[in-house]
């Protein structure tokens, strides 16, 4: 944390005069110093500065400004000038149709673009906003208007003050907004003119998520509204603005015939946000080394509440596919980091917005839970209570949890957010005892071999066994023989299970088959297992035709056959179809959904399949089956130009993104270079889905000499000030280095971004991928 001298800020009151994009400003903060005040500030200009009432000295330089004040209480008066420039953080303008829209994305450090501030989330203070806008305006800020006054063909917005808050949690938009109003008016969506027609499932699961969160805190939520806004350009999924949430459109709003993904993605990111409310915007950390304190906790809560008020979504499937599945992933190379980690510049905050702070200290929290029981909930409610208007580190939250559990809380979560990695737990059936032997799990490179304190569940002989595995081996008697037995129950731990011996395998949930056959893919990827042993474990839960396993296992056989398909097409071949044929007839939501992603799987894999299923572009589909109808057309007819009618003809970015991805599908090299062209030319927010070319067995070529020749610089500058574009890379490197690893190692080592740990485990990634095509 920033060593700042004794400073309070208790208040900002700020007015913003807007000519077009281009505005004036005037602040008063009141605040209390012990020396001269500095102030954050990029790409605003300070025209004068007093303090209470008095003219003072200042400078600028690129980063802030430094006021001489000496000592000081009172009120700074700061005049100065922005613009809502062409980016996607601080205040930005973004187009729809032939209007511009003015929003902001203050986290983690771009509220210093819009005004100065101490921007910091430890100093909270209270905010007092008004604008001046053009009369056909609309304005949306954190808190209802209070007033607004007629200034002939301008207007002037006044909102009411704020709570305490931090910078980050601040949020403007101007445009011309078009809103739906829930019934109550607590909730309202705001989005594009035409588009708040779509927004009605947002409303549910708003309205639905705030039930939940007041039940399980015991807490009101603290806002008089929430908004809920749909932005035309957002690097983000969502942000967690509080009483003013902004979404990027694919997340907020869906047609009525949305595919269950689309509604998945809709209510998850909902309650995802609304989760912030509390954690994070009510509670938020001290900085920005705690954030897993605000997304491991809403990623992992919005899950919960989604299982409880929409379980057919399968939520917590869901989580650990997307969720823990990722976080491992990335926790299992040497470029990882603790869940708590030092930062202190803005491109090392930016850098751990990833899976180790969302997925990884999301999956922890699961495990935790599940071996403490309402206890945790108890300690959440205290915690929230006691921090609330506040700011709070992680063992503020342990502390609060530890007085309701015998269980060693405050040692047990220490060990898990300040050691990177993970272990892999060896389970060995010894008679009537069973020996576990821990290791940390590496996909690739020798780290340090470290030991958790591990909640480890067993069920042995049917009967549940609980046990903190501290030390590298240890022995649990059972009091009687072992002759079944299974290990990491409901894949509620973080960790990863090996057998000595898979015959004496109890019956396994889905969850569990799913952990098995997971386990078995990275194992055989670090070389732990062999190929033919992998292959044991995926006979033993291919014949399933359930929703989990089935997603992973086509997973894993659509990746190995982008990796090798010599060696793993014929069986990645075989189970798409069997798999298919078995599900397609099953009338349950999620299995059309199993259904459509399998089918999109096969279309890449199988032209005469593709070719089959392309005959039903531009028919009614099941709205599970369009990726997959569009994925066979691109492959099987190349036809940009029907694609590009397609992605015309469709209101929402849900279903454009969906042309897109199967536009980076065409086969021919001629049109697969269009296709990336006209993907890199459209929306800022979409060009990443260029790299989706990566999973075009044909592609990876023509995407790696775009890369290479420009298009990296381009994605960069279009998200500058995030690290969106790297863990992008992450994933998409192992495939367009198959062939040529040499050479994109060489280009990474060459370029600033070489350095970045996203960079480094997708060369570390390739380098296992590699080993599979020998």
């Amino acid at each position: 944390m920033p060593v700042r001298p004794r400073l309070t800020v208790s208040r900002y009151v700020i007015f913003l005069d807007f000519e077009g994009f281009r505005y004036r400003g005037h602040e008063a903060i009141e605040l209390e110093s012990q020396e001269d005040v500095r102030l954050d500030a990029e790409g605003v200009k300070v025209t004068s500065v007093r303090a209470n009432g008095r003219e003072v000295e200042f400078s600028q330089d690129e980063k802030g400004v430094t006021i001489r004040t000496g000592r000081f209480s009172g009120f700074l008066e700061v005049d100065f000038e922005g613009e809502a420039a062409e980016r996607l953080v601080g205040i930005y303008r973004a187009k729809q149709d032939n209007d511009y829209y003015i929003s902001t994305q203050f986290e983690s450090v771009h509220a210093r673009k819009m005004f100065p501030c101490v921007d910091d989330p430890a100093y909270k203070a209270r905010f007092k906003l008004t604008v001046r806008v053009p009369r056909d305006l609309h304005v949306i800020s954190n808190m209802p208007i209070e007033r607004v006054t007629l200034e002939g063909d301008r207007k002037v917005v006044e909102f009411y003050e704020t709570p305490p808050m931090s910078t980050y949690l601040l949020y403007l938009g101007v445009g011309r907004w078009e809103e739906l109003v829930d019934e109550g008016g607590r909730y309202v969506v705001a989005a594009p003119s035409g588009r708040t027609k779509y927004g009605r499932l947002a409303l549910w699961a708003a309205r639905r998520s705030v039930e939940f969160y007041e039940r399980y805190f015991g807490i009101p939520y603290p806002m008089p509204k929430m908004h809920l806004i749909a932005v035309p350009e957002f690097a983000f999924g969502a942000m967690e603005n509080w009483g003013a949430i902004t979404f990027r459109e694919n997340a907020l709003l869906a047609p009525e015939d949305a595919d269950l993904a689309q509604r998945r993605r809709v209510a998850e990111v909902v309650a995802h946000e609304i989760a912030h409310q509390w954690f994070g915007d009510l509670v938020t950390m001290r900085w920005w080394d705690d954030l897993w304190l605000n997304e491991s906790f809403a990623t992992f809560m919005s899950f919960k509440a989604l299982s409880s008020f929409a379980p057919e979504l399968m939520p917590w499937e869901n989580f650990v596919l997307g969720e823990t599945e990722g976080a491992m992933l990335r926790d299992s190379l040497s470029t990882t980091h603790p869940i708590h980690v030092e930062v202190s510049t803005p491109d090392e905050i930016e850098g751990i917005f990833d899976e180790i702070s969302y997925g990884k200290g999301a999956s922890v929290l699961r495990m935790v839970e599940y071996f403490l029981g309402e206890s945790f909930r108890k300690g959440l409610s205290s915690y929230l209570e006691h921090f609330k208007y506040s700011n709070a580190e992680a063992r503020d939250l342990w502390e609060a949890i530890q007085p309701f559990t015998t269980v060693p809380v405050v040692d047990l979560m220490n060990d898990w957010i300040m050691k990177p990695g993970y272990p892999y737990v060896i389970v060995e059936p010894k008679g009537d005892r069973v020996r576990l032997t821990q290791h940390r799990f590496s996909l690739v490179r020798k780290v340090e071999d470290l030991t958790y304190m591990v909640p480890v569940t067993l069920e042995v002989n049917g009967r549940r066994v609980d046990v903190v595995l501290r030390s590298r081996e240890q022995e649990v008697t059972v009091g009687e023989e072992v002759r079944r037995l299974k290990a990491n129950l409901d894949r509620a731990g973080f960790y990863r299970v090996l057998y000595r011996d898979l015959s004496k395998l109890s019956e396994l949930n889905s969850f569990e088959a799913y952990g098995l056959v997971n386990d078995y893919y990275y194992f055989m990827l670090s070389g732990l297992v062999s190929r033919d042993e992998y292959l044991r474990a995926v006979s033993m839960v291919e014949g399933r035709a359930e929703y989990l396993p089935a997603l992973e296992l086509s997973d894993q056989l659509f990746t190995l056959f982008l990796v090798n398909p010599t060696a793993f097409g014929d069986r990645a071949l075989r189970y798409h179809r069997s798999q298919l044929e078995a599900v397609s007839a099953r009338p349950e939501e999620h299995f059309r959904e199993l259904a459509g992603r399998l089918a999109h799987r096969l279309a890449v894999m199988d032209r005469g399949y593709a070719g089959e299923l392309a005959k039903q572009f531009g028919k009614p589909v099941d709205p599970n089956m369009r990726q997959a109808v569009y994925t066979a057309y691109a492959v099987a007819t190349g036809d940009l130009e029907g694609l590009r009618r397609e992605y015309d003809s469709q209101p929402l970015d849900s279903e454009k993104v969906k042309v897109l991805n199967a536009a980076v599908q065409v086969r021919d090299r001629s049109a697969l270079a269009s296709a990336l062209e006209w993907v890199a030319s459209g929306k800022r927010q979409n060009m990443l889905y260029a790299l989706m070319a990566a999973y075009n067995p044909e592609g990876r070529d023509v995407l790696w000499g775009w890369l290479r020749d420009g298009g990296l610089d381009r994605l960069e500058k279009a998200f500058e000030g995030t690290a969106i574009v790297y863990r992008w890379l992450m994933g998409v490197i192992p495939f367009i280095g198959l062939g040529r690893e040499r050479e994109v190692e060489d280009f990474f080592a060459s370029r600033p971004e070489g350095s970045r740990p996203e960079v480094r485990g997708g060369l570390e990634l390739l380098e296992a991928y590699s080993r599979l095509r020998s």
